[in-house]
Parts: C-alpha cells; sequence; structure tokens
C-alpha cells in the first residue's frame, strides 16, 4: 500500500525522548502510562494534570509527529484547514515537571511485573496503565489492493500521501459511503480531479441516515460532481504495479488511478490479546473502563464496553475524563454514550444522533418529521421522551434538542405539535443566542462542554475565543462550535437595568395590589332607603354614568389589547419602548380604577363572573410581568429572557378572550 514520507511542522524533535523511566516508583503519586497520543489519549492526559498537576505521568505516540487531531484531517486535505492547526495543546512541562512524552512504538505489555517494553527493549514500569491505541482501517481482501495507487485515509501520514497524489491523479474512487468516505471525496476534489464514491449499501451513512435524509445527501453530493454508486462494491484492482482500473460488483469495469478505502475501522487490540486481557470485538472494560487486569484501563477506539465499540472521538473524550477521576480516587461510571455523527463538508449541516435506523421496535416509538426547503428534521420518540433525531440543514435548536436527548427529558405533546408545523419544540427564539441557552445545554459537542461552564470561563477573564478554547477545552477537536464561542465572548454579564424600571416596579405593585383588593373586598352593600348613600352609588347607580364608565373601560381595554402590536413593530418614530411600556401600566391603572367605579367591588355572577375575573387575571399578570421586566437586572440572560417571555406570553393568552366576554356582557345588557 503507498506511503510518502512528509516533513512537517508539527514534528516532534528527538529532544523529547526521556531517558527509560526506572522499575521502583520514589513518587508520591502512582506513575501513569499512556499508550497512545491521539485526542483521547491527550484528553486523558489533561484531566490527569488538572486534578493532580504533580502527577507522574508518561505518554507514548508511535508518529513522528506531536500530537495531533486527527478529527480535522479531512479538512486538512481539503486545504480548509492548516496542518498546523490541527496540533494538540501539550500540557507545559515547567508547570508540569512530571510529565514527559515518548515518541516510540510499544510492542508489549507484561500485567504481572507492571512494565511495558518499547521497540527499542527498554522497559518502563508503571503502577496506573492507560491503553488509547485506537483503531486502524478495515482494508478488504480483493486482488490487487497491494498496487501502487491504494491508500487509506486515517493518520497524518496517509494525509500527505493523497495530497501529494493529487496532483498527477485523474480519477479518484472512494470506497465507502459512510462519514469518513464521503468527507474524504468532498476534499479530494480540490483540484478538479474527477472522483466516483462507491457504496456497499443501498443508501450512504446507512447507519446514521434513514432514507429520505440519504437520497437529500446523496443529491448535494452529485451536484458538487461526485459521482456516487450505491449497492456496489469494488471486486478486483487492476494494474501492472499501479492502480489503472476496477471491476465492481456488478461487473462493471472504471477506469481510475486511485484507490480509497474507507471501509470502517478495525480496533488496535493486539497488544491487550498478547498480555491476556479479555478481549472481544475491542478490549471489554468495565463501567469504570478497567480491564480484565484492575490496574489497566482502555479508553476510546480500542475498548469495547457492553458489547459496543465507538468509532467516534466524543465517546473517548468523556472516557479519559472518567478514568482521571477514578485514578485520583473519584466514583465516576460509564453508562455508555449517543453516538453521534455530524457532516461538514458538502456545504450543509448533517447530523445523527441516537436511534435513527434499525432501532428496536417496542411498538411505541413516533417518528415526526419536519419538511420545508431543502430543510430535514426527525424525533424519535418512545414513551414521550427523545431516543433518535436526525436533521439535514441549518438547525438553530440543535444544541438543546441533544441537550433533551442527552438528559432524556420528556417533550410536551404541544412542542411536537409545534414540531410538525415549525419544525421547532420551542416558541421563543433563544435558539439563536448561545448566551440565552440552558446552563446545561452542550455547546461543544466533542468536548462535552455546556454553556454554563463557558459563561464562568468567561466571568472570570476568558474574553477571547482562544482564550475560552485552552480554558475548557471547547473548540479544539472539531471546531464546529467556535462561531458559538465568538458568540458567546461578547457576553457582558447580566443584563442592562431597564430604563425608568423604579416607576414599572412600583406602578406594577399598585395595580396588582388593587386587582386583589377587587377581587378579596366584598361588594358595596346597595341601601335599603333612598335616605342613605352608598359610596360611589351615583356612579355605579345611575345608569348614565353606568354607561359612561362602562364604555371608558371598553375604549382603554381596547387600547391595551391594541398596544401588544407595538411589540412587534420595530421603528424608532414610535419613540422608546420603555415609555411604551410605562404608558400601558398606567393604562392598567385606569382600568381597574374605573372598574372599581363600574362595579363597587362586586364580581357578579355567570357571565359578568366570568368576565371580572378574566379581568383580574389580565390586570394581575400584566402586574407581575411589569415585576419581572424591571427586576430582570437581577437575573441572568437565560433566566431573565425565559421569565419575561414566559409572563408576556402568558399575560397575551388571558387577554384575547376579554373582547368576546366583553361584547358577550354588553349585549345582554342592552337586550334583557
Amino acid at each position: 500500500m503507498s506511503t510518502t514520507a512528509a516533513n512537517t511542522d508539527i514534528q516532534a524533535s528527538s529532544e523529547q525522548q526521556p531517558s527509560t523511566i526506572p522499575l521502583v516508583n520514589t513518587d508520591n503519586y502512582p506513575r501513569i502510562v499512556v499508550i497512545g497520543s491521539g485526542p483521547t489519549g491527550m484528553r486523558f492526559v489533561h484531566e490527569m494534570l488538572a486534578r493532580q498537576p504533580d502527577a507522574n505521568i508518561t505518554l507514548f505516540g508511535n508518529e513522528p509527529y506531536a500530537p495531533y487531531n486527527r478529527v480535522q484531517l479531512s479538512s486538512v486535505l481539503a486545504g480548509d484547514v492548516d496542518r498546523n492547526d490541527i496540533a494538540l495543546d501539550m500540557p507545559d512541562v515547567t508547570k508540569y515537571p512530571n510529565f514527559q512524552f515518548v515518541i516510540c512504538a510499544i510492542k508489549q505489555i507484561s500485567p504481572e511485573s507492571r512494565q511495558i517494553t518499547d521497540t527499542l527493549d527498554r522497559n518502563y514500569y508503571f503502577e496506573r496503565l492507560v491503553i488509547a491505541t485506537g483503531s486502524r482501517p478495515f482494508v478488504p481482501n480483493i486482488p490487487g489492493i497491494e498496487q501502487t495507487g491504494v491508500y487509506t485515509f486515517r493518520n497524518l501520514k496517509d494525509t500527505d500521501a493523497l495530497y501529494a497524489r493529487l496532483s498527477s491523479s485523474k480519477h479518484i474512487v472512494v470506497v465507502g459511503g459512510g462519514l469518513l468516505g464521503i468527507e474524504a471525496a468532498r476534499a479530494l476534489q480540490r483540484l478538479n480531479t474527477k472522483v466516483t464514491l462507491i457504496q456497499q449499501s443501498d443508501r450512504l451513512m446507512n447507519r446514521q441516515l434513514d432514507d429520505e435524509a440519504s437520497s437529500q445527501l446523496l443529491e448535494k453530493l452529485q451536484a458538487l460532481d461526485i459521482n456516487v454508486m450505491l449497492s456496489s462494491g469494488v471486486r478486483v484492482v487492476h494494474g501492472m504495479n499501479r492502480v489503472e482500473a476496477i471491476t465492481t460488483r456488478a461487473g462493471e469495469k472504471i477506469a481510475c488511478d486511485t484507490v480509497l478505502f474507507c471501509t470502517g475501522i478495525t480496533t488496535n487490540s493486539e497488544l491487550a490479546r498478547e498480555a491476556k486481557l479479555k478481549i472481544g470485538k475491542g478490549i471489554v472494560v468495565n463501567d469504570q473502563l478497567k480491564t480484565s487486569d484492575e490496574n489497566i484501563f482502555a479508553i476510546g477506539e480500542c475498548c469495547e464496553f457492553n458489547g459496543q465499540t465507538y468509532g467516534l472521538v466524543a465517546p473517548g473524550l468523556e472516557q479519559a475524563a472518567i478514568v482521571a477521576d477514578v485514578i485520583t480516587g473519584g466514583q465516576s461510571h460509564y453508562a455508555g454514550s449517543q453516538q453521534q455523527s455530524r457532516l461538514k463538508v458538502v456545504g450543509e449541516h448533517v447530523v445523527s444522533q441516537g436511534e435513527i435506523t434499525d432501532f428496536p421496535r417496542y411498538g411505541s416509538e413516533r417518528e415526526m418529521i419536519y419538511r420545508a426547503d431543502g430543510i430535514y428534521r426527525k424525533l424519535v420518540i418512545r414513551r414521550g421522551r427523545l431516543v433518535g433525531m436526525l436533521g439535514i440543514g441549518d438547525w438553530p435548536e440543535l444544541p438543546r434538542i441533544q441537550e433533551l436527548l442527552q438528559q432524556n427529558r420528556r417533550v410536551m405533546p404541544w412542542q411536537l405539535w409545534w414540531f410538525r408545523t415549525k419544525g421547532k419544540l420551542w416558541l421563543n427564539d433563544a435558539s439563536n443566542d448561545v448566551n440565552l441557552w440552558p446552563k446545561a445545554a452542550i455547546v461543544c459537542q466533542c468536548n462535552s462542554v455546556c454553556q454554563g461552564t463557558l459563561v464562568e470561563a468567561i466571568e472570570n477573564g476568558c474574553t477571547t475565543r482562544e482564550a475560552l478554547s485552552e480554558a475548557t477545552g471547547a473548540g479544539t477537536v472539531c471546531g464546529s462550535c467556535k462561531p458559538l464561542l465568538q458568540q458567546l465572548t461578547g457576553y457582558q454579564g447580566p443584563p442592562e437595568k431597564e430604563k425608568a424600571w423604579p416607576l414599572v416596579l412600583m406602578s406594577s405593585l399598585v395595580a396588582l395590589a388593587v386587582a386583589a383588593l377587587i377581587y378579596f373586598i366584598p361588594g358595596f352593600v346597595i341601601p335599603d332607603t333612598v335616605q342613605e348613600n352608598a359610596p360611589l352609588q351615583q356612579y355605579w347607580n345611575d345608569k348614565f354614568w353606568k354607561q359612561v364608565s362602562g364604555f371608558t373601560l371598553l375604549g382603554l381595554s381596547a387600547i391595551g389589547l391594541l398596544m401588544s402590536i407595538r411589540k412587534r413593530i420595530n421603528s424608532a418614530r414610535l419613540g422608546e419602548f420603555a415609555f411604551w411600556r410605562i404608558f400601558h401600566i398606567v393604562l392598567g391603572l385606569l382600568c381597574v380604577s374605573i372598574l372599581i367605579i363600574h362595579t363597587g367591588f362586586h364580581l357578579g355572577s355567570n357571565l359578568n363572573q366570568y368576565l371580572m375575573i378574566n379581568f383580574l387575571l389580565v390586570i394581575g399578570l400584566g402586574a407581575i410581568a411589569g415585576m419581572s421586566v424591571a427586576m430582570s437586572h437581577h437575573l441572568k440572560p437565560a433566566q431573565s429572557q425565559s421569565v419575561r417571555k414566559g409572563l408576556a406570553w402568558l399575560h397575551l393568552l388571558v387577554s384575547w378572550p376579554l373582547p368576546i366576554l366583553l361584547i358577550a356582557h354588553i349585549t345582554t345588557v342592552y337586550y334583557f
């Protein structure tokens, strides 16, 4: 299989090679050895050093480079990301003097003597061993794969080889229509090279997408001039030492000069097998990621938990944090990970998580689908809870929906109705502003960094996206959350105080108090004789004044209802909104004052009683909404926005029955 040596700026120097670790431990902390310097192994190192800065850790990598982020290799191949930008942060040895990085492959693990042996026959002692050896490409055993021009795509060496090949290649066949195959096919088009993508299944990304989503993805790839062949495969690679053509499973011969296999992965578990650790599809671990030897852990793509291996980076990062906690005395337990796939290179957001295809049928699954203008969204609901989600196209609510899925929260019936009609689960537009997301909502999916952690880091002085990434790890893997981090760095703390907030607060309190008095104070008693006068009797017992107060109340109520339209009109000519808010509250006070004159504190009966209760609810909820606006500067943005919008909607909800009840009241009064 073709290889190309390459010089690179992130190549590690031989100066990083330390001397052999002694076979005795004279330190206060257990000696920890990590095999594998990919994102998972590096995450474990950072998690350990965050807990124990003086921890004795030796990290082994078998590539001639400093650790790098292999998730972004397709972006490097496409020319979208510079190779230096994918380097992973190494611990500062001035801060962590007991950390060392060794570039050398390991050939043997000896659990009994707690030693590992490298390819230079040097022995290293460990008290805790973490295996993070990842996986390697699976290549089917077909004739001709040994020829020059056959490649895999797994590491930086493969990337360099493919990058060099692009300048001379005319037609590249990519075998495998999964996530990696699609990303590679798009990246290999950079020099207008002809690309054919061959997928064995009858749909692309068959484990992550349903038929409709796969069809949309197929159309997008074809629009990029990528030829896609479904339900096919490669039977033979032809050539005389160099690739000349391939023959498909259907017998079609296709001329090409390069073949790239993206046909899955195989776990790197040979070291563990030779050490007689328990092996299944990968290195078998328990819920603390311990292997059959309690001093040896396995994390990332090489491990198997509950019969499942994970071919994505995010589960490995979760596992790394759990192992670091366990080694430092914590009681964390791993419960498995939600597998999430994201495609970023076809000009569209494609995301899949949870149970989407071939999920077990319990008879209670419901598929909720929304389609509009090239957007496809699907939710899978089981017993009222979200178990899977799939989307093509921009989806502002995606982080909140992922949080809903990960936390196993219940989805309400009205949310499902709203989703089917509008493609949204929430009425408000807080999804567009990461500052307004719930604290538990995950912003960086790769590193599982939530909004609350990021806001706390900003409040502690991380004022730039780079500083935020360095402090929390967000945005350091796939980079898709960087725009959200940029948005967050504009966060300036709680909202500013509303203009004239003391007046708004006092007016709202008075309105609420008066509404409560009308409801609880008994009505004025009508005198038995004309020689006695009740308070305000001339206004609420005289027909003329009764009509004056009634129609005045009707007019003011109509103005109050119409004022809700002001929120939908964004015009400076209408003046500041704070002025209209105060006017609205004053209007409410006038209404309750005239209501006292009109009714004499009587609630009435039947229809009149419904009208009075509805009117008092409108006034009371409006007053509470005004109080929440006035005091919003004491809340965090998400809390403030949520409370204000919730009360505003409730106020409007109880307001709109009012016109119907008023019309019915007037009609019955004049008719009878």
